[in-house]
């Protein structure tokens, strides 16, 4: 069965941050979601490492690993975008607009506003359900497309051009705030299910 509505992928700014953003013509077509709502399901691939440090101790056949802490998770995208119609080149160059624009800090002598010198915007990943991915905070950590010489182009607002398939490779990774993680994460929590509704994976 396809993913349902409700459960579709989406990378979105927190409320906060779309007034930075989302008034801005080229990121309009994401207005409505306050980011990437993908118009196909992308792949996930979801990755958890576990860092030890061994223990090479003399005439021993095997390796003793004391823990050393749990490493944020990876997540992978590779999502489908078709531009077909104008409107859907239009929502395709305003993804590529918000992933150039929320892996940039804010920099510049003509940067007045007071987030000058702040960092990218962590966002919000969705996808699956409550129980699988809710409003994970994630920053990107890269992101990468081919303009594939072999695919046709598409024309949109006069002179601007874009393939009608375009896959583009978006690398996350999990930002949970250090005092938010102290002050709400449990492992018992995190075991019963709980965890997931909040924001933990």
């Amino acid at each position: 069965m396809p993913v349902l509505a409700k459960n579709r992928t989406r990378l979105v700014l927190k409320p906060g941050a779309r007034g930075l953003y989302m008034n801005t013509d080229l990121l309009a077509p994401l207005r409505q979601h306050g980011g990437i709502m993908f118009p196909l399901q992308p792949d996930v691939i979801y990755s958890q490492s576990v860092s030890y440090s061994p223990y090479d101790m003399a005439h021993t056949n095997y390796t003793y690993n004391a823990y050393r802490n749990t490493p944020s998770p990876d997540i992978q995208l590779t999502a489908q975008f078709a531009s077909v119609t104008d409107d859907e080149a239009r929502y395709t160059y305003a993804c590529l607009h918000f992933l150039r624009s929320v892996t940039k800090m804010f920099f510049g002598l003509n940067q007045t506003s007071p987030t000058a010198g702040t960092p990218p915007p962590v966002l919000e990943f969705s996808t699956f359900g409550d129980k699988q991915f809710s409003n994970i905070p994630v920053v990107v950590q890269t992101f990468s497309t081919t303009y594939d010489s072999n695919v046709d182009l598409k024309l949109f607002d006069g002179e601007t051009q874009i393939p009608v398939m375009m896959t583009i490779f978006i690398q996350l990774s999990v930002q949970i705030n250090p005092d938010r993680q102290k002050r709400t994460f449990s492992t018992n929590n995190y075991i019963s299910g709980q965890a997931y509704k909040q924001g933990f994976i």
